[in-house]
C-alpha cells in the first residue's frame, strides 16, 4: 500500500469485464461483480448497483442487436468502488438507443404496459447519469451513491 505524507492511500477496487451481451452471461457477470465488490460495499449499495446494471445490461442483451450485422453487442463494463459509492460505466457496440428510452419521466403504463421503465428506474437509483453515442458505440456512466436518494 502506497502512502503520501501521513495519509495512507486506499487501494482502488475495480471490477471490469468485456463480454457478448446475452442474458445468461449478464447474470454470470453480475455474480462475479458481486463477489469482487461486496467485501468493499454495503449489501444495500450492492443491491442497488446490481439492479441498475441488470436493467441496463439485460436491455442491451435483449434489444441491442446491431440491425445491420445481426450480432449481439460486445459490452465493456467497469465498476469502481469509491468512498461515495460505485462508479459504473458501460459501453457497447449495439444499435442506437431510442430517444424515448432517455426520457426523465417514466412511460405511461397505459401506452407502454410491456415496459420501457428501465432508464427511469436507473435514473432513480443513480447520480450523474449520462449517455452518449460515438463512433458506433453507446456509452453510459453513472454513480450509485453510498446512501440511496431520498424519495421526492
Amino acid at each position: 500500500m502506497a502512502s503520501r505524507g501521513n495519509a495512507t492511500a486506499q487501494p482502488i477496487i475495480v471490477f471490469t469485464r468485456s463480454f457478448v451481451a446475452v442474458t445468461r452471461t449478464v447474470r454470470e457477470v453480475l455474480i462475479d461483480m458481486n463477489t469482487r465488490l461486496s467485501p468493499h460495499a454495503t449489501p444495500d449499495l450492492m443491491g442497488r448497483a446490481e439492479l441498475a446494471l441488470a436493467e441496463l445490461l439485460n436491455n442491451v442483451a435483449l434489444h441491442g442487436r446491431d440491425l445491420e450485422s445481426g450480432d449481439q453487442p460486445m459490452v465493456h463494463l467497469s465498476v469502481v468502488a469509491q468512498p461515495d459509492g460505485l462508479a459504473c460505466s458501460v459501453s457497447d457496440d449495439g444499435g442506437l438507443l431510442p430517444r424515448v428510452c432517455l426520457s426523465s419521466t417514466g412511460p405511461d403504463p397505459q401506452t407502454h404496459p410491456e415496459g420501457g421503465f428501465g432508464w427511469f428506474l436507473i435514473g432513480h437509483l443513480a447520480q450523474s447519469l449520462v449517455y452518449f453515442r460515438e463512433r458506433g458505440r453507446n456509452f453510459v456512466a453513472f454513480t450509485i451513491p453510498l446512501q440511496p436518494p431520498r424519495p421526492d
